[in-house]
């Protein structure tokens, strides 16, 4: 038997679907994407992705051997099974892999999205030559994906990487996850709403009416256009979820001794906003040994990263042949 030579990626987000055939040294050789806004049951996407699959192997002269899929939430890697999703609030307990594998008809491996997308940039993108990388997904909630020694680290039962839930706050704002104070709360998107309910009310109400919106509704975004007005409230609420980010990824630091993090999401395009106060909160909170060696680094490979990754994990695990 060969080695396979060619895997498709699926990339599942919440609202998205993007697929790729790859070949081993990750280059996307066709693409499809879908949106799913109305019925996102499992039934339902994977009707999708088998026809977007499909599609994409009747165009392709290089038939693929095996398929990688990235979903986000609680993934059993070694059994195929996703738990729960919080994008995807109707896939419960659900086999995936095996009912991927039996409307395509090939091999199939299934892991949390972000573990992937770490995969892909380790590989390719920005993480590419550092042996040991976290990867950070900064959007509705904080994803992340250990890589140590060149390798997925998916822990004990497959569930390592869910950083977005180290408790930064005893008691904090209440979270997705049933429990308080995690990290995910005052450094991903949502996080400008908690942190302009802390604000004085006389604050509050100055900000809101400058973004002309309710708190609720206060985006990173919204904060972006602020602060480059030069309103100082914005201005400073971005250093305050600098700090947070600091806060957590210091822990992160302190516990696995990596010093490499490669961050993702939409709040990336406001960097220069954040990364200053973020650099100094870590300086704050670890040794100094560990500051010098800091790499702090946007990702690079955009949306492509989950489907790389996703393909190259597949074409890497032996028991896949063509």
């Amino acid at each position: 038997m060969s080695v396979a030579e060619y895997a498709i990626g699926v990339d599942l987000g919440g609202t998205n679907v993007r697929i790729g055939l790859v070949d081993r040294l990750g280059t996307i050789l066709s693409r499809k994407w879908q949106t799913v806004v109305e019925d996102k049951s499992p039934p339902a996407v994977l009707a999708i992705m088998d026809r977007m699959v499909g599609e994409l192997v009747a165009k392709s002269p290089r038939p693929p051997s095996v398929v990688g899929c990235g979903i986000p939430g609680i993934v059993d890697y070694e059994r195929g099974i996703v738990y729960r999703s919080p994008n995807l609030p109707q896939w419960r307990d659900v086999a995936i892999r095996d009912k991927i594998a039996s409307l395509v008809g090939l091999p199939v491996v299934v892991d949390n999205d972000a573990n992937q997308h770490a995969l892909g940039e380790h590989r390719l993108g920005a993480g590419k030559g550092h042996a040991n990388m976290v990867l950070l997904t900064l959007g509705t909630g904080i994803g992340g994906g250990l890589i140590l020694d060149g390798k997925i680290f998916h822990g004990d039962c497959g569930f390592a990487g869910e950083v977005g839930h180290i408790v930064v706050e005893q008691d904090g704002e209440p979270c997705g996850c049933g429990r308080k104070g995690c990290w995910e709360q005052y450094a991903a998107s949502h996080a400008f709403t908690v942190h302009a309910g802390r604000l004085k009310a006389k604050e509050r109400k100055e900000l809101l009416s400058a973004a002309g919106v309710s708190l609720d509704d206060l985006t990173p975004e919204l904060m972006g256009r602020l602060a480059d007005q030069g309103h100082p409230i914005a201005q400073r609420l971005w250093k305050t979820f600098g700090c947070y980010l600091g806060v957590g990824i210091s822990t992160i630091i302190n516990t696995l001794g990596v010093t490499t993090f490669v961050i993702g999401g939409g709040i990336v395009k406001s960097w220069d906003r954040f990364i200053a106060a973020a650099k100094e909160e870590i300086a704050n909170h670890t040794y100094e040994e560990n500051v010098v060696r800091l790499n702090l680094m946007p990702a690079a490979l955009g949306d492509d990263a989950g489907v790389i990754g996703a393909a190259l994990e597949a074409l890497a695990l032996p028991d896949l042949r063509s």
